[in-house]
């Protein structure tokens, strides 16, 4: 009977001290698709958004992004960060302007999280709006006229990324629905108009 007692005793300790690596949670990437843009938080949750181990609702928080600071009666202004992957909805995020990403210690060094696509968006800057995310497809369209450009129409949503493109939802001035394409180079301005410059 000592014998058993012993082993009982021995994985009891060895699961004690297995618990705070598993509390760590790492980071999952598996699977998520690179990307190269930078965008915004358009989260008017007064405690900010959540920042999430891996790319579902259900994955350990492990920080937060600050709230939005509103700016007049109508407008407000969240933080920016660089969009590095994607993955079923959800966008891998890291450098938030004025620190405003606060991660856990155990992932403050390697400064990336997971947030909803849903209250991430950006500011176009190109007019073509294409079929799939590269130079050469199909552009379905052209945001642009008169006495405006791209960066003047609303993104109501965003949907992935890929490289330095990202897939938005978004009515041209003068359309009669909203149209879904790939953008390239969108920006994180909230405040002011995207810089010049860009071309696709």
């Amino acid at each position: 009977m000592p014998r058993p007692r012993h082993l009982i005793v021995t994985l009891g300790c060895a699961l004690a001290l297995g618990s705070p690596t598993a509390a760590a949670q790492p980071l999952d990437t598996a699977g998520a698709t690179a990307c190269e843009v930078r965008a915004f938080a358009i989260d008017r949750d007064p405690k900010g958004t959540n920042v999430r181990s891996a790319p579902r609702a259900n994955a350990p928080i492990i920080g937060h992004l600050v709230p939005m600071i509103r700016i007049d009666k109508d407008e407000y202004s969240g933080v920016d960060f660089d969009i590095v992957a994607f993955k079923d909805g959800w966008f891998l995020i890291k450098n938030g302007s004025n620190d405003g990403l606060k991660l856990d210690a155990t992932h403050k060094d390697d400064g990336r999280g997971w947030i909803s696509a849903r209250v991430v968006s950006v500011q176009l800057r190109v007019p073509a709006l294409r079929s799939a995310p590269r130079r050469e497809a199909r552009e379905i369209a052209h945001l642009v006229g008169d006495n405006w450009g791209p960066d003047s129409v609303t993104v109501s949503a965003v949907h992935g990324c890929q490289g330095p493109y990202m897939e938005v939802t978004t009515t041209p001035i003068g359309g009669k629905a909203p149209v879904r394409g790939w953008s390239y180079k969108p920006c994180s301005n909230q405040l002011t108009t995207c810089d010049g410059g860009i071309t696709e």
